[in-house]
C-alpha cells in the first residue's frame, strides 16, 4: 500500500549545489539547500542507503504537532471554476476569488468545521491553526491520543547519525464522527536528510542572465517588477548582510525582504542552510530589482518530522500578497503518502483560484527523482508538488554564451556520471490537464499523465548562478536557481501587462503554452532541441527535458498582452 511505513519514503527535497561542498555523504537533521530531503524508511526498506532502527512505540506522552486535510465538498464544482479561469468563453474567466471566498464555496460548513473541532477538543486534539481556504487544521496532541483517536501506532526510530524521530506504522484511520469534515490525516512521518555536492566552475552574473533570456530591453523601459510581490518558500533563514554585499558586488538596488514567520518561522541558521536561502532571494532580486521580496519561512518539518509546505501556502494565498511564488522543494512523487499530497494538493487548487502563480522545481537528478533517496532506483519518477497541475513545473538547462555574454544556445541538463539532470516525466497520480497541449506535447512517451516539466531555464552546475553568501562569491546551480528566475520573470512580464492595461496574469501555465502554441513573428521561448535529462530527449516543441524551453522574455511580455487583450 503506497504511504506504509514499510516502504522507503523521499522527504522534500532543496533542487540545488553548491560549489566547494565537500564530496561526502551526510544525513543530518532537518537542513536546507543542497540537502536531499529523504523519508524514513523502516528497517525492512531495500536499496536504501542507510536503514533507520526501530526503537519501540514513542512515549505515549510525546506531543506531535501534525495536520488534518479537510473535505472539499464543492470539489466538483471546483474543477470546473478553475478551468473555466482560463477559458476565455467560459463565465468564470479570470475572475479570481480570495482565500475567504475559496472556503466558503468549495470548503466544508461553519457548522460542519464546528462540530469537527468540538469534537477535537473532546478527543484530547488542539487546534492550533486554521486557514480562511478552509484546506486543513493544524493540529497538535499526544502519541497516545494520536493512536487512539486514528487507530495508528507511532514509532520512535534511530537514524545511523543518531537523531530519533517518529513514522507511524499503518495508516490513520478517520473516525466516523470527524469523517464530516476531515479526509486524512497528513503529517505523522519523521525525515533525515541527505546532503547532494555538485560542483560549479562558471558563473551567471546578472547582466550575463539579463542578457541572455533576453530581460534588458523591459529594463531600459524602466521595467524593474515594481509594484509586485514575489514570495519565496524557505526553511531557513537568510543573511541579510549576503545579501547587501551581493548588492554591491553587482551594483544593484539595496532589498530587505519582507520575512512571514509561519508556525514559528525557521531556526536553521547553518552555513549550507542560508546559503540556500540566500541563493533564491538573491536571483529573484537580480531579475526583478524593483519587486519587493516576502521570505515566506518556517521549520523545514513539525515535531514529528512532517514538512510544513502546505502551511506555507496556504499562508502565501491567505495574505493575498504575491501572486508569484518560488518553490524549490519537493520529494518523489510515488513515494509521497496520499495524504501529503491531498494537503498540498488543496493549498495548490486554492492558490490557483486566488490567480497565484507557483514555480516548483522539477528536481536536480533527470528522470529518476526517486534516486535521490536510492542509487540503485531506475525507476522513470517525478518530483511531488511539481508534478501538480497547479504548479508551474521548472526544469533545467545547461546555457552556452560568448566571452562577452552573449546568448549562444541551450541544451538539456544531463550528467549522467554524477547522476543529475533537470527533472521530467510523468506524473503518477494525476492526468494530463485540458490546458496542456501543443507542438510536442503529445508524443511517444505520452501516457494521459500530468507531464512535466512546464518550463525550463539555467541549471547545470557548470553554468551555475553567481551568489554571495558567507561573506564571499560562489556559485551555485541546480533547478532551485531556475526557479526563482522564473517567478521573477514573470513578475516583470506583470509590471509590462499592467503598464499596458491588460490585468493580473493568474495561474499562467496555461497562458504560457497557449503562447507556445501559436506562431509568433518573435517567440516566446528557446526551444531547446538537443541533449536529454539522462532518459528523455530533447525536441522540437515541448519536451520532457526541457519543457517549453527558457524564456526570451521581452518577447514573452509582449504576447503575454496580446494573449490578454484578445
Amino acid at each position: 500500500m503506497r504511504g506504509s511505513a514499510t516502504r522507503s519514503r523521499m522527504r522534500r527535497v532543496r533542487r540545488r549545489s553548491i560549489a566547494g561542498a565537500p564530496l561526502a555523504l551526510l544525513v543530518v537533521l532537518v537542513a536546507a539547500s543542497a540537502w536531499w530531503f529523504v523519508r524514513a524508511p523502516a528497517p525492512e526498506a531495500r536499496g536504501h542507503r542507510s536503514a533507520p532502527v526501530v526503537l519501540g512505540a514513542t512515549d505515549p506522552h510525546e506531543t506531535i504537532d501534525f495536520a488534518l486535510v479537510l473535505r472539499l465538498p464543492g470539489q466538483a464544482h471546483l474543477r470546473r471554476f478553475l478551468n473555466e479561469l482560463t477559458d476565455p468563453a467560459a463565465p468564470n474567466y479570470r475572475r479570481f476569488i480570495g482565500a475567504a471566498a475559496f472556503g466558503a464555496r468549495f470548503g466544508v460548513s461553519r457548522s460542519v468545521l464546528n462540530h469537527a473541532r468540538a469534537q477535537l477538543a473532546r478527543d484530547g486534539i488542539q487546534v492550533t491553526g486554521s486557514y480562511p481556504q478552509r484546506t486543513a487544521l493544524d493540529v497538535r496532541a499526544t502519541a497516545g491520543t494520536i493512536d487512539r483517536v486514528f487507530d495508528v501506532r507511532l514509532m520512535d526510530w534511530r537514524s545511523t547519525d543518531g537523531h530519533v524521530f517518529q513514522a507511524p506504522r499503518g495508516a490513520a484511520t478517520i473516525p466516523r464522527d470527524l469523517s464530516g469534515a476531515v479526509s486524512d490525516v497528513a503529517g505523522l512521518d519523521g525525515t533525515t536528510l541527505v546532503r547532494d555536492n555538485s560542483a560549479s566552475v562558471q558563473g551567471l552574473t546578472p547582466a550575463t542572465a539579463r542578457s541572455a533570456y533576453q530581460l534588458d530591453p523591459l529594463l531600459r523601459q524602466h521595467l524593474t517588477g515594481q509594484g509586485q510581490n514575489v514570495a519565496v518558500v524557505e526553511f531557513a533563514e537568510f543573511d541579510q548582510s549576503d545579501l547587501d554585499g551581493f548588492d554591491q558586488q553587482f551594483n544593484l538596488t539595496d532589498v530587505t525582504p519582507r520575512e512571514v514567520d509561519v508556525d514559528g518561522g525557521a531556526t536553521d541558521d547553518s552555513p549550507s542552510s542560508v546559503a540556500e536561502a540566500n541563493l533564491d532571494l538573491e536571483v529573484a532580486h537580480e531579475i526583478a530589482p524593483g519587486a519587493q521580496l516576502v521570505d515566506y519561512d518556517a521549520p523545514q518539518a513539525n515535531s514529528s518530522g512532517a514538512d510544513t509546505l502546505g502551511d506555507v501556502l496556504d499562508r502565501i494565498t491567505a495574505d493575498g500578497r504575491a501572486r508569484f511564488v518560488s518553490d524549490s522543494w519537493g520529494s518523489c512523487e510515488a513515494d509521497t503518502p496520499r495524504s501529503d499530497i491531498q494537503r498540498d494538493e488543496q493549498a495548490l487548487e486554492a492558490a490557483a483560484a486566488h490567480g497565484v502563480s507557483v514555480f516548483i522545481a522539477a528536481g536536480d537528478t533527470g528522470a529518476y527523482t526517486c534516486q535521490q533517496a536510492t542509487d540503485t532506483n531506475h525507476s522513470l519518477s517525478v518530483s511531488w508538488p511539481s508534478s501538480s497541475p497547479f504548479a508551474v513545473s521548472v526544469g533545467g538547462t545547461a546555457l552556452s554564451l560568448t566571452s562577452t555574454g552573449a546568448y549562444v544556445g541551450e541544451t538539456a541538463w544531463d550528467d549522467t556520471l554524477e547522476q543529475a539532470g533537470g527533472g521530467g516525466g510523468l506524473s503518477l497520480d494525476y492526468n494530463r490537464p485540458a490546458w496542456q497541449v501543443g507542438p510536442g506535447v503529445t508524443n511517444q512517451f505520452s501516457t494521459g499523465r500530468r507531464q512535466l516539466p512546464d518550463v525550463a531555464a539555467a541549471a547545470d552546475p557548470w553554468s551555475g548562478w553567481d551568489t554571495y553568501t558567507s561573506g564571499a562569491m560562489t556559485v551555485a546551480g541546480g533547478t532551485s536557481a531556475a526557479t526563482p528566475f522564473w517567478a521573477a520573470t514573470m513578475a516583470l512580464v506583470a509590471a509590462y501587462a499592467g503598464r499596458h492595461g491588460a490585468g493580473q496574469l493568474g495561474f499562467v501555465d496555461p497562458m504560457l503554452y497557449a503562447i507556445a502554441g501559436r506562431s509568433q513573428q518573435m517567440p516566446a521561448f528557446h526551444d531547446v532541441t538537443l541533449g536529454a535529462n539522462r532518459y528523455y530527449p530533447a525536441a522540437r516543441g515541448w519536451d520532457f527535458a526541457t519543457g517549453l524551453g527558457s524564456p526570451e522574455v521581452a518577447n514573452l511580455a509582449r504576447d503575454v498582452v496580446a494573449y490578454l487583450k484578445r
